[in-house]
């Protein structure tokens, strides 16, 4: 038996456009067994792969193409030149072009040149990625938690326990600067048993 997954993208701003039909995925299977009784992990991971590849593409020519038009003039910027930027999610380490355009002259800018993609994605690390390595660190050691989800997920390279702090710490600052700064309450005219340190935050 052989099993072929197709993705459909279908287009935004033409209606008549024809959608987009590509072959992500193919796999042989002969008799039914333990081993293979629907999909494996390396097989699964290879379809998201696939999928988000094709996905990705789209989005990434989709975004840049909108911001062309100078939003002031209505101008289409020039092109300078063209640099790969990687973004790293739970599906691999995205290497995605990033063109580099001259700002319009219609107005004063802080620099010659920008560029847009990086203005949309300015963090390399995706949120859930990003969230799975804060939780996995939360309950056990960076070096297991770059393993297990090296073993999980399809990340593309071998994560790094270096990688998993760093993140982790980022994940920890941020939430702290969303709790703002610390103040304490006080109930009566004293302060609770064992000095300011008990007593609630708010």
């Amino acid at each position: 038996m052989k099993v072929s997954v197709q993705l459909i993208v279908h287009p935004d701003d033409d209606a008549a456009a024809a959608p987009m039909v590509r072959e992500v995925f193919s796999l042989d299977r002969d008799g039914l067994t333990p081993d293979t009784l629907g999909l494996q992990l390396a097989e699964a991971q290879d379809l998201l792969v696939a999928v988000q590849d094709t996905l990705i593409t789209h989005q990434v020519r989709d975004a840049v193409a909108a911001q062309v038009p100078c939003p002031h003039c209505g101008r289409p910027r020039r092109h300078k030149d063209t640099h790969a930027i990687v973004v790293r999610s739970l599906f691999g380490a995205l290497r995605l072009p990033s063109p580099r355009w001259w700002h319009c002259p219609c107005r004063d800018q802080p620099t010659r040149t920008f560029q847009p993609l990086v203005a949309v994605l300015p963090e390399r690390t995706t949120p859930e990625l990003a969230y799975l390595q804060a939780r996995f660190a939360g309950l056990v050691s960076y070096g297991i938690t770059a393993k297990l989800l090296g073993e999980l997920l399809p990340l593309g390279r071998r994560l790094h326990p270096a990688v998993v702090r760093r993140q982790t710490q980022t994940v920890a600052a941020r939430l702290e600067g969303e709790l703002g700064e610390e103040q304490f309450s006080y109930r009566g005219r004293y302060a609770p048993a064992g000095g300011p340190e008990n007593s609630v935050r708010r």
